[in-house]
């Protein structure tokens, strides 16, 4: 395509698709330090028409636009930009840049990220959104400096180094992954994930890098008043559900029947009410070999059943099971790192692509913000010698929820210790110690702080730094999964809000409760209790045992993987499992351990 920039008559010219992943961008030298912009592989431009802003640099300026975004504040930005609003987001995007330069980030709400291609000044500026919930990986070597929206497209160049990442790998020797180390690095060596809330600059004479935004606690955004807190989340969260709901396609939330997606669910279906349209709502029961014998969310689920606009349809994925992924190896091109209960999101996925759906719903990670369970405001109390405030809600925490109040409040005092888990922890992969001896092994990110707000600050930092890993949020087979409550102006409400307020009357997560109070079903909103995502995992687990047998009995004993994974250490926990008994470390280990041998698979010098 070559340098696809282009100005006629004032207008800013020249956008290309990034949301669907097919395309790689990349920056070579030219002469000197000048630099040319460049697709790889060939898209049609299509031009932007932006109605020219005040600021006369409109007219002199050759913008190329790369952007997947999704603005929440565009009424906003129209105003300030003095532009229509029939105009596109990334139209809006174009004309920000143009007005505030490198500070347009500070302006933008939303699910972006975002390369524009300055042709005046031979610079490229690449930002992503506050939260990081859309991918931007780039690939920096001598005078190249490529990116896109997966490690995939880069990884498709055809003189990139493959290399995988052995420092990022020996995470995975940490129980649930210890993905603050080294947070800006992927599993392939090379390849960097833009961190949340930065933006970054690629001149002729290297690279600059600005934090634009991180989470903080600001008091001053909770009014004084209880009811008024109230009110003003519950605005928040109808205006998080109501802004990643598509205007021009059905819409499609995952329904656990708990407290986090049932919120999203009832307000969506407000809203679409008022639109009168249909809200469809995925929701995983039990297939009906099991029914009877366990225990599903029907009985919340069904809660829904009298909201007019709602449609629910279940789905059990029968014979589906953690082991289908390893017949998948694409899978695991980017990254080991995958659910073992992925079958039923897949599922999801699958019922919403038959139904037309472009965004699917989710309310994981509640816990961060609205749902924040407020445990930490106990262990406060005590520490400030609140113990008549602490007595209190301690007995009726008891009541409500048959708690026992010494040995929660131990457990409590016992989470400073424990904080994330260390390399001497559980493991999460069976790595070698030899392999582990060759790796630099930081120590994992701890909170022991006794203030709630601060503990809770540190939680949503460490799951920030987790960018580099997630795979969910990626467009895959025309879905985009959106997450409501990880909205930054909701976090930023919820962090600041009183601890007071998230724990009461024996309940945690109050202060969801409180704001959808007449919004959610009754039932689901006093509930204190919760089933499994995937409540007979452990019967499709059993099931599919062979398959991880056989996957295992394949590898020889000279195979270069046993380098890296103890095998013989596998082999030895490869059986069937109780629900109830100690079985339950092999029935998480294995999994996670043979999805790290398929994506190790893809490297020369791991196939045998």
């Amino acid at each position: 395509m070559g340098d696809i920039a282009d100005r006629a008559n004032g207008d800013i010219r020249g956008a290309v698709d990034f949301s669907s992943s097919p395309d790689l961008f990349w920056l070579d030298s030219v002469a000197g330090n000048q630099f040319a912009y460049r697709s790889v592989r060939l898209v049609d431009a299509f031009p932007i028409q932006v109605q020219q802003a005040s600021d006369s640099r409109c007219a002199d300026s050759k913008l190329t636009l790369a952007a997947d975004v999704s603005l929440h504040n565009r009424t906003e930005l129209t105003h300030l930009l003095r532009i229509s609003r029939d105009v596109t987001d990334k139209q809006i995007l174009a004309a920000s840049y143009e007005k505030w330069g490198e500070d347009c980030a500070k302006f933008l709400l939303g699910e972006f990220a975002f390369a524009v291609w300055n042709d005046r000044t031979r610079q490229l500026f690449c930002c992503r959104d506050q939260l990081g919930f859309r991918p931007f990986f780039y690939w920096h070597s001598g005078s190249r400096f490529a990116f896109a929206s997966s490690p995939r497209s880069i990884l498709a160049l055809p003189d990139f180094p493959k290399k995988v990442n052995t420092k990022k790998l020996a995470g995975l020797a940490v129980l649930g992954g210890a993905w603050e180390l080294h947070d800006e690095d992927t599993f392939h060596d090379g390849i960097q994930s833009l961190p949340y809330g930065c933006s970054l600059t690629v001149t002729g004479n290297g690279i600059r890098k600005f934090q634009y935004w991180v989470p903080e606690i600001r008091t001053s955004l909770v009014p004084k008043s209880e009811g008024e807190t109230f009110e003003a989340l519950r605005e928040l969260l109808f205006s998080a559900v109501e802004c990643r709901i598509p205007k021009e396609s059905d819409a499609v939330v995952e329904l656990s029947g708990g407290l986090d997606s049932s919120g999203i669910t009832a307000i969506a279906a407000r809203h679409l009410e008022s639109k009168g349209r249909a809200l469809l709502a995925v929701a995983g029961v039990l297939p009906q070999d099991t029914s009877g014998l366990l225990e599903d969310e029907r009985e919340y689920i069904d809660e829904f059943r009298s909201f007019a606009n709602v449609r629910i349809e279940y789905v059990s994925a029968a014979g589906r099971g953690p082991f289908d992924a390893l017949e998948h190896s694409d899978d695991f091109i980017s990254s080991p790192i995958r659910a073992p209960v992925s079958y039923l999101h897949d599922a999801f996925k699958e019922v919403a692509i038959r139904n037309g759906a472009r965004v699917q719903l989710r309310g994981m990670l509640g816990e961060l913000g609205p749902s924040c369970s407020g445990g930490r405001y106990f262990v406060q109390l005590a520490a400030h010698l609140r113990w008549f405030t602490l007595a209190r809600e301690l007995a009726t925490l008891q009541k409500v929820q048959g708690t026992h109040p010494f040995r929660y409040l131990a457990g409590r005092f016992l989470d400073l210790r424990r904080g994330p888990p260390g390399r001497r922890a559980l493991p999460g992969v069976f790595l070698t110690p030899e392999f582990l001896d060759r790796q630099e092994m930081l120590d994992a990110f701890r909170d022991s702080s006794l203030d709630q707000r601060r503990n809770q600050l540190a939680q949503i930092r460490r799951f920030l730094m987790g960018h580099a890993t997630w795979r969910e949020r990626v467009l895959e087979d025309g879905i985009r999964f959106s997450y409501p409550w990880l909205d930054k102006r909701v976090l930023e409400f919820c962090l600041a809000a009183p601890p007071a307020l998230k724990v009461r009357n024996g309940y945690d997560r109050y202060l969801m409760r409180a704001a959808l109070d007449g919004i959610l079903p009754k039932k689901i909103q006093w509930r204190t209790s919760k089933t499994p995502f995937s409540p007979d995992y452990f019967v499709r687990y059993n099931s599919q045992l062979g398959k991880a047998l056989e996957f295992l009995n394949s590898i020889g004993p000279k195979d270069p993987i046993r380098r890296v994974i103890e095998i013989d250490r596998l082999h030895k926990l490869v059986r069937t499992v109780d629900p109830q008994g100690s079985e339950k470390f092999a029935r998480d280990m294995i999994p996670r351990n043979l999805y790290a041998i398929c994506f190790l698979r893809q490297f020369p010098e791991f196939r045998p």
